[in-house]
């Protein structure tokens, strides 16, 4: 959508959100928007397919405003542990089948393969029925994470309203410490502001530091950026941004924050100072030093989810390893975030030195992530969990801790 643009200074949120709508925006203003991608999945999507073709039966059409914008992905119940779950996806199968649909079942986490997608892209907009849509600003895109109800309207109208949000600026220097990686600077991010500290903003990330962050760590980075109540995380594109996309062969049309752009605060973390961080139950803004914490009897350890499932991840903890076995009375899980992650560690070495480690070897989905499947815990016991969230009962019994 071509218009003119204003001579107001403009955040990266609100050059993306500019291009998707046809009036002159500023943050705090509500605004109608196309999209370039709407995602969802089957613990989500599946809620208001029924609806949908009831509407369609009335209308005796497909209501679809835009099927070639519309990918569904079975990540949650994947494979189905129970008969309710399995029929919960074949809804979606079935649905996807009659509306001529994008439809990926069984191979890995949506986040993760919105991000391997070659249409998510930077300056695009990105919707998904999940909250951890935010995953994909980490290539300069505005991906935002909206309800059921709001992916049924999106479908059908081709566009949704949307506030256009305030952003924070957070500008990372220095460089990063051996065995830091990016969940080390969403913890850190989520310790300055709060839980609540970027509520309906966007978090723009200046990637300034000495030996850049790569593309796995500034994933995990917007992906954690709703856990301060965020509306979206996004990366400034630069050169990791340029080669990641074009390597999956994505177009790359870069959008990048005006110079004087106004900014709601202004962050700068070094990158030098951090130490290994972790968050506590039950908030995961109960952030402590490691080194705080050593000591505490742990009874499963779960490498996976869309927060930390990916090569960067598994090769680090390989590394750690060394050739040793876990120890006998923990138990440990490794759930790639994709498929395509899953070949990523085939081909390192690292799928086989976490095999030889005594890890059980998941197929790429969820997981035990939302309390779905193959790795909960009991009353009492403490997951180990490179997630997003440790809430109360977030894998398993009330009583446990993450």
């Amino acid at each position: 959508m071509k218009i003119e643009m204003p001579d107001t200074p403009k955040t990266l949120a609100e050059k993306i959100l500019q291009q998707k709508t046809p009036k002159h925006i500023r943050a705090g203003e509500i605004t109608t928007c196309t999209y370039d991608l709407l995602m969802g999945h089957d613990g989500t999507a599946t809620l208001i397919m029924d609806d949908y073709l009831r509407y369609k039966k009335i209308c005796g059409r497909s209501l679809i405003f835009d099927p070639s914008k519309v990918l569904l992905v079975g990540d949650h119940f994947a494979p189905p542990a129970t008969v309710d779950r399995a029929n919960i996806l074949l809804k979606q199968i079935l649905f996807a089948r009659e509306e001529e649909l994008e439809n990926r079942v069984f191979e890995g986490i949506c986040h993760q393969l919105l991000v391997e997608d070659s249409r998510v892209t930077a300056g695009k907009l990105i919707l998904g029925a999940d909250s951890h849509t935010v995953t994909s600003g980490a290539l300069g895109a505005m991906a935002t994470g909206i309800g059921s109800t709001d992916f049924l309207y999106a479908l059908i109208e081709g566009h949704l309203w949307l506030k256009v949000p305030h952003s924070i600026k957070i500008t990372l220097r220095g460089k990063m410490p051996e065995y830091i990686s990016g969940k080390d600077i969403a913890l850190e991010i989520l310790r300055l502001l709060g839980e609540n500290g970027g509520l309906a903003m966007a978090l723009e990330y200046h990637d300034l530091s000495e030996d850049k962050i790569s593309m796995d760590s500034r994933c995990t980075i917007s992906n954690m950026s709703v856990e301060t109540g965020a509306m979206a995380g996004i990366f400034v594109p630069d050169q990791v941004t340029e080669e990641f996309t074009l390597a999956k062969n994505g177009d790359y049309h870069p959008l990048f924050p005006d110079r004087d752009a106004v900014y709601e605060e202004l962050l700068e973390i070094d990158l030098s100072s951090l130490e290994p961080l972790i968050a506590l139950p039950h908030s995961p803004a109960n952030i402590k030093k490691v080194k705080e914490v050593e000591g505490i009897d742990v009874d499963q350890v779960y490498l996976g989810s869309c927060t930390g499932g990916r090569l960067e991840d598994f090769e680090l903890a390989a590394r750690i390893f060394a050739g040793q076995e876990k120890h006998p009375q923990v138990r440990m899980i490794v759930i790639a975030a994709s498929k395509q992650v899953e070949s990523q560690m085939f081909r390192s070495g690292c799928m086989e030195k976490l095999h030889r480690a005594g890890a059980a070897i998941g197929n790429s989905s969820c997981g035990p992530c939302c309390n779905i499947d193959k790795g909960l815990i009991g009353k009492g016991e403490v997951c180990l969990a490179t997630s997003n969230r440790n809430f109360k009962g977030r894998m398993g019994d009330l009583e446990s801790g993450v």
